[in-house]
């Protein structure tokens, strides 16, 4: 299995671009950029998210928890409506969260969505 570093490069590469390139576009330093392909520096969660825009690949595959680099049909839906990747960790750990906590995310809901409805 390859590591994030690897990953990192793989992506990198596939898409033609150089490490300079890449650290311009997500705004840092190409040593920053080097040393995460050589796994001697770890991305912080936003950099992380940022680099799987980038590279259109799910963070999960980037992390090693996923093994294919595509998007499944329910990522692609959801890459759709969310662009916001603390959204979308926000969304995605929703089904982990216990029931009273999720009927209070409902009745907040509800209460928006009427109040969207009466304006």
């Amino acid at each position: 299995m390859s590591s994030l570093g690897e990953k990192l490069y793989q992506c990198r590469v596939r898409k033609g671009l150089s490490q300079t390139q890449v650290a311009n576009l997500l705004g840092i330093s190409t040593s920053s950029m080097s040393g995460y392909e050589k796994n001697v520096r770890k991305p912080t969660n936003k950099k992380l998210a940022r680099f799987a825009e980038l590279y259109e690949v799910p963070i999960s595959w980037l992390l090693g928890i996923q093994e294919s680099s595509h998007y499944s049909t329910s990522d692609k839906e959801l890459h759709s409506f969310i662009k916001d990747p603390e959204l979308e960790r926000w969304y995605r750990e929703l089904p982990t969260s216990n029931e009273e906590d999720l009927r209070k995310l409902k009745k907040i809901w509800e209460t928006i969505k009427n109040e969207d409805t009466s304006v």
